[in-house]
């Protein structure tokens, strides 16, 4: 029976009101995650199927395979769409087209296959974002299978009809097609392979916001349990009404921890951009890849470093000042320990959709709401440095200052008043059951 009562009244004071709250809120922006990631999931696989096609080569014959590759789309709810591309700058091209990658068919390609030569096909694809689901494409495997099986039905019907197909001939249906590739990057473009370039910055696009996400959280809890512990420990009080100034008192916390921050920040990104450097170097330096990675601009140089950490450095600095406001709002410290859940939820939305998805793509009702978190921006900052999306990145530098004066400003107000020594969650609760006590 003793073991009974002890266990329920641990089991009470664990599941406090603020601790159902946090869980029930936990669920729904877990769910909200989820969504965004499926529907991402879901526009991404309603066009893996199709195929963008420019023939250059305009033949009976190309034209025959492009019938053979229409009808067999059709079946996977695929689409053939025929586009014109006019010249080499493809990343000009597409853009006119309106269309993320497409097969251009040369001029030549029927006559090599008529002399039974592998013939040459290009695939373009341009990359916006480096996060996994935004180009989860089948791409250049789904152009390559279908335009062999394409060349190798009219190839059956028109040789196989006028006699035997020659050895020279069956060699050459193994393997019909030679695949050339092409990734486009903002307004440049590289003669490599999407799913390469995918496979090297995927280090980069990973380490980045697993970095954030973690000083963010250090950052947070580091003034939250300050705050926390000396207003329990009643050593705020002592330390407030002190012959110096409350702003004194704020700013010292603050600029200490800020000073902190930027220290974590400067040295989280130098080790990130030796990381990618070492990557670079014996991965891809033998190959000529990491020159095709400069020429695209997704090796990182010193000012879009610089960039990153800015948006990193405000992030931190809107965590420390949230941090300040929940560490008064604790009444013990249990309740302190689930102050830094909202943090966590807020980061943890643009932590995990950055990696998967690409937000600026988003519907907008969610991309809004997740713009609408400060810290999303610091997320995208590197993307938006390489890929050139600056409209995008100073928005949201102009988002992150307002958001933190607004912070600052409230956690001045809470400090300059006696609200400081009163303010908790559940606190009314706490003042009758003291009230209480103190009447008997």
């Amino acid at each position: 029976m003793k073991f009974r009562t002890l266990f329920l009244k641990e089991l009470r004071e664990m599941l406090s009101t603020q601790a159902i709250l946090m869980m029930v809120v936990s669920v729904v922006i877990l769910s909200f995650a989820g969504q965004a990631m499926s529907k991402a999931v879901e526009e991404s696989a309603e066009t893996m199927m199709d195929i963008n096609i420019c023939d250059k080569d305009d033949t009976e014959f190309t034209h025959n395979m492009i019938k053979f590759m229409t009808s067999n789309l059709a079946q996977l709810d695929g689409e053939v769409n025929v586009v014109e591309i006019d010249s080499e700058d493809y990343a000009a091209e597409l853009k006119k087209a309106g269309v993320k990658n497409v097969v251009i068919i040369p001029e030549g390609f029927t006559e090599s296959v008529e002399n039974s030569e592998p013939a040459t096909v290009k695939y373009v694809q341009r990359l916006n974002s480096l996060a996994t689901f935004s180009n989860m494409n089948a791409g250049s495997q789904v152009a390559v299978e279908y335009l062999s099986a394409a060349v190798k039905d009219v190839v059956y019907s028109v040789k196989v009809a006028g006699g035997k197909l020659t050895n020279t001939e069956v060699s050459f249906l193994n393997d019909p097609i030679h695949l050339e590739e092409s990734t486009v990057v903002a307004d440049k473009s590289e003669n490599i392979s999407a799913s390469i370039v995918m496979s090297l910055c995927s280090a980069q696009g990973m380490v980045v916001p697993i970095m954030m996400f973690v000083l963010v959280m250090m950052s947070s809890n580091m003034i939250l349990n300050a705050v926390s512990t000396e207003k329990i420990d009643k050593t705020l009080e002592t330390l407030l009404s002190a012959p110096i100034s409350r702003l004194s008192v704020i700013a010292a916390k603050m600029l200490s921890a800020a000073v902190v921050a930027a220290m974590q920040a400067a040295v989280y990104m130098f080790g990130a951009k030796n990381m990618m450097n070492g990557v670079l170097d014996n991965v891809s330096g033998q190959t000529g890849y990491s020159e095709a990675l400069k020429n695209l601009g997704l090796t990182m140089n010193a000012g879009q470093y610089v960039l990153v950490g800015i948006q990193m450095f405000l992030s931190i600095l809107i965590a420390l000042s949230v941090s300040l406001v929940l560490g008064v709002l604790a009444r013990d410290s249990k309740s302190a320990q689930t102050m830094t859940l909202p943090i966590m939820m807020c980061t943890m939305i643009p932590y995990m959709l950055s990696m998967f998805v690409d937000i600026k793509t988003m519907s907008p009702a969610i991309r809004y709401v997740v713009y609408a978190i400060p810290f999303s921006h610091a997320f995208m900052a590197s993307e938006n440095a390489m890929f050139g999306n600056m409209d995008v990145y100073i928005g949201g530098l102009i988002y992150q200052v307002i958001f933190l004066s607004v912070c600052m400003f409230f956690a001045l107000r809470i400090f300059m008043s006696d609200r400081i020594f009163t303010m908790t969650l559940g606190g009314r609760r706490h003042r009758k059951s003291a009230e209480g006590e103190a009447g008997e």
